[in-house]
């Protein structure tokens, strides 16, 4: 019977492990070493660079010397710069001898010089900058102009003489029929002299179901000025022009809510107030009205009266202006304004016609 002692196996990490006693041993020898001999570091004495002068990046004939007396252990300050002056002469030299021989070439070059295009100064449009525009604005601040004819809506419509800025324009929805509305105005000198308030509407089915009867358009309205009534049939054929007063004064509290202005008109005003624009009190309004089933086409022409020097009294409402239907018979100088204007509305009348005929769609037959 054996005993159980003989087959034991050591139990502790230091009897079972040859090598990592051998490693620890080695470990705990090394450290007692360095602790009893510390290792002693070596001083080596280390010298900066000398300093590069500065006159090394202006000129490198003095960089050259420099170098090669700093190589030799010669102080930088004892080192003096070379004379250029020899070179610099020499190079005029050359110049000299190249004009002598082509003074053509040299001519050109200063013409070609002197036409160098100089670069442009851009500043910010403001109302107050100076400006050679008729309209005394800046044409950035303007905006495009129109003379002549402009197209709205497939209406070619004609425009009275002068240059014409959009001012306003809003979308038109109407039930069956949609459109555009403008206001155009012709500024000169930062003064409205004449604007134009255009509606171009066109059925959204055709041949459509017609418009409502025009605004105005009636016999024995104490407003008008002047009325040519063709024919006024609501949803149905309708030709009208009149003579009216445009009231400006309601324009100035565009800001105001709670005066009555139209959406087209309040918006017009609140851009001549951006502009720096003025207007006067009054204007006198020729209003075209065309309309068939299939669209419509209503546009108006305000002219200035002070443009011909006939003057305004102050008034407080439209209807004590002096151009009211009733008051103005009492002005000669206005009655006999509003006859000029009569006898343009009547030779303008025949060309609104044609624009409103511009814009009928191919669909609707032509009529007998």
């Amino acid at each position: 019977m054996t005993s159980n002692l003989a087959d034991a196996q050591p139990t502790s990490l230091w009897g079972r492990a040859p090598l990592w006693r051998w490693c620890f041993s080695a470990a705990v020898l090394l450290s007692l070493a360095v602790v009893c001999f510390p290792p002693k570091w070596r001083v080596v004495d280390v010298k900066p660079l000398p300093p590069v002068p500065e006159a090394v990046a202006y000129n490198s004939q003095q960089n050259a010397a420099v170098t090669r007396t700093a190589a030799a252990g010669i102080p930088a300050s004892a080192v003096k710069p070379v004379a250029t002056a020899p070179v610099q002469a020499s190079a005029n030299a050359v110049q000299v001898q190249k004009q002598a021989v082509n003074p053509r070439k040299s001519s050109a070059a200063t013409v070609a010089a002197a036409k160098a295009p100089v670069t442009a100064q851009i500043s910010m449009a403001t109302p107050d900058a100076p400006s050679k525009d008729p309209s005394g604005l800046d044409r950035a601040f303007l905006g495009r102009t129109y003379r002549q004819s402009i197209a709205v809506e497939g209406f070619n419509l004609p425009l009275p003489p002068g240059q014409w800025a959009v001012l306003a324009n809003s979308s038109i929805h109407l039930r069956g029929a949609s459109g555009v509305a403008y206001f155009l105005g012709r500024i000169e000198n930062r003064k409205l002299v004449g604007a134009i308030r255009l509606f171009a509407l066109h059925s959204s089915e055709q041949p459509g179901a017609g418009f409502p009867a025009a605004n105005g358009c009636r016999n024995n309205n104490p407003d008008l000025n002047y009325l040519f009534l063709e024919s006024v049939t609501p949803s149905g054929h309708q030709a009208c022009w009149l003579i009216n007063n445009y009231f400006t004064p309601p324009l100035q509290q565009w800001a105001d809510r709670t005066v009555k202005i139209g959406g087209l008109d309040r918006a017009a005003a609140g851009d001549l107030s951006a502009k720096g624009v003025t207007y006067p009190q009054d204007l006198v309004d020729i209003r075209f009205t065309r309309a068939e089933t299939w669209g419509m086409l209503e546009v108006s022409y305000l002219f200035d009266p002070e443009l011909e020097g006939i003057s305004s009294g102050t008034a407080l409402s439209a209807h004590e202006s002096d151009w009211h239907a009733p008051n103005a018979p009492r002005f000669p100088d206005k009655v006999a304004y509003l006859a000029k204007m009569r006898e343009w509305g009547e030779a303008f009348w025949p060309k609104f016609q044609q624009a409103f005929e511009s814009g009928k769609p191919p669909s609707v037959p032509a009529e007998p």
